[in-house]
């Protein structure tokens, strides 16, 4: 006789629901909420004087971002293959607004400054 699973002599090894050699290689994911040794966050969700603030379990983070009404960064930005597209949307816009233009030319005018003292 032969098992369906494997297709090997049943007379041969263990057989039966998760015995069979090629359903042993399956393993269930467990995602675990501990942060071992925790996490040290420095801005947004820090402690009230801006203290670093560290963290032992993801559902922390997500509580304290709950309370301080912030957006976990690991929601808004995905990653796919190399590139983080949602950054590079927001850095596209970033450099299209007229707060990027604004300090484009505070910082050109600083190096000119900059330029003729040294020159003087």
């Amino acid at each position: 006789m032969i098992c369906e699973r494997c297709y090997k002599p049943v007379d041969v090894g263990e057989h039966g629901h998760m015995l069979c050699p090629l359903e042993r290689r399956r393993s269930t994911a467990i995602w675990s909420d501990d942060i071992p040794g925790g996490v040290e966050i420095a801005n947004a969700i820090c402690n009230e004087d801006g203290t670093p603030k560290r963290y032992y379990s993801k559902s922390a983070i997500r509580l304290a971002c709950a309370v301080k009404g912030v957006i976990p960064y690991h929601d808004v930005f995905v990653e796919q293959g190399n590139h983080v597209l949602a950054d590079a949307r927001i850095h596209d816009d970033w450099l299209k607004s007229s707060e990027n233009m604004k300090a484009s030319r505070e910082r050109d005018e600083m190096r000119r400054e900059k330029r003729e003292r040294a020159s003087r």
